[in-house]
């Protein structure tokens, strides 16, 4: 996610694009301050002269071992790491406090856990951590920037004229249709904490350039608030959960999800193949059954959680006949373990209700294949899929990629370049006209 520099993190990598809040229903929207980096932080918001915001902030962060951990109020950092509060970017307060400034060469100002501010000119709102870094900060805040008083959107009216000018052609539902929103969450892993788990060499990068496909202007074009991006140490077990049962949950039955999974994928053992994890960057290798991410918390988001009527499900997860010492064992055992049943687990989320879509990468008996071959380093499925998404499966040139043209492309190109080793599979009813970019 960032750029290493001599005493830590120079920079975000996630570069964002910032908005108009007072433009969409959700008037608010929600980003993370890492402590250790010395890039100001785009929150994702245009403040507009005039407007009152709401700003609030959770998490806990440090200016090193013997400063403390504390809120982003800063309250209780230690009294020797911060003797000289004017030397502190803001000029004052405590060194781990939560600190803004609008525009580039805005002056800092504190905000700590919270904050109602009244803009003073338009500009994008930064954010940072107000002591100097040393080498030793870290920890993060998540900060939710909101309107205090709620603006009203004007919507497109359709008039007798605008009707009649349409020549017969269908009239789309204008409210719908205008207030109707993409999400998405983004996960790639390639390296696991227990290292006796095999590590993927590019499933993080994919995962990372479909993340910045989808917020550039000239890709996807969704709204950086609206995309979460989990890679490696990111993507444990309880944040992909939240992901997915609390942070979607925003999601209105009009908009539109997308949920992108690079990494491991496996049943509980040979002898339980039906116990299907997708397997979080905590995942112990001698117990997959309590620490994986079971197949049944993703159906159980997309029938209990996520609103959405529209969604689809691209994994790219199987690379192994099976992970964990039960398959380990196994093999050692001259038992042949050439299905992994992973794809079959996925489609079936489809089975969930009409309008969900699932793309995976191959079938159970296929492993996913990487190299360096594939765009300097990737998975053949993705970089292809990203190339489609790109433009080279818009058949008709009408510059939108609908799936009816991406799934057909995406077969034929994986299992052409991989000399049908590989066969991308797409399960559920869906519309095929459906874009999940612009």
């Amino acid at each position: 996610m960032n750029i290493i520099g001599c005493a830590g993190i120079s920079q975000y990598a996630d570069k964002v694009q910032a908005i108009d809040i007072a433009m969409y229903d959700k008037q608010e929207t929600t980003t993370k301050v890492l402590a250790e980096v010395e890039e100001w932080r785009n929150s994702g918001v245009i403040l507009k002269k005039g407007f009152k915001y709401r700003i609030t902030a959770t998490g806990i962060w440090s200016a090193g071992p013997i400063c403390g951990w504390t809120g982003p109020d800063g309250i209780g950092i230690s009294h020797s790491c911060n003797l000289m509060p004017s030397s502190n970017i803001a000029g004052g307060g405590s060194g781990s406090m939560l600190i803004g400034k609008i525009g580039e060469a805005g002056i800092p100002f504190q905000i700590g856990s919270k904050l109602e501010l009244t803009a003073s000119e338009d500009g994008v709102l930064f954010f940072h951590f107000n002591g100097r870094n040393l080498g030793f900060n870290s920890g993060s805040v998540d900060v939710t920037v909101s309107l205090a008083d709620k603006k009203e959107i004007a919507r497109p009216v359709l008039t007798v004229e605008d009707r009649d000018n349409q020549k017969g052609r269908p009239i789309a539902s204008l409210s719908s249709h205008a207030s109707a929103q993409k999400w998405a969450v983004v996960i790639g892993i390639s390296k696991y904490r227990d290292s006796r788990v095999a590590g993927l060499r590019y499933a993080s990068t994919d995962a990372r350039f479909f993340h910045n496909w989808l917020i550039s202007q000239q890709g996807g074009e969704y709204a950086p608030s609206r995309v979460r991006l989990l890679l490696d140490s990111e993507a444990t077990s309880k944040n992909i959960k939240n992901a997915l049962f609390n942070w979607l949950k925003q999601a209105l039955e009009e908009d539109m999800v997308t949920i992108y999974f690079a990494g491991h994928g496996s049943p509980e053992s040979p002898d339980s193949p039906n116990n299907l994890f997708l397997l979080p960057f905590d995942v112990t290798y001698d117990d997959i059954a309590t620490t994986g991410f079971p197949m049944w918390d993703i159906e159980t988001a997309l029938k209990r959680f996520i609103k959405a009527k529209k969604v689809v499900v691209i994994a790219d997860a199987c690379h192994s006949g099976g992970v964990g010492q039960s398959f380990d064992i196994a093999r050692r055992g001259d038992r042949g373990i050439q299905i992994n049943p992973i794809s079959s687990g996925l489609q079936n989320l489809s089975q969930v209700g009409d309008g969900i879509a699932v793309i995976s990468a191959s079938d159970d008996k296929q492993f996913s294949q990487e190299g360096q071959q594939w765009g300097g380093g990737h998975g053949v499925f993705t970089y292809y899929f990203l190339k489609g998404l790109n433009g080279d499966a818009d058949y008709n040139k009408d510059g939108r990629v609908t799936l009816g043209e991406l799934i057909p492309y995406l077969s034929e190109k994986v299992r052409r370049e991989t000399r049908n080793a590989q066969s991308p599979t797409v399960a559920g009813k869906f519309d095929p006209a459906l874009s999940i970019g612009r």
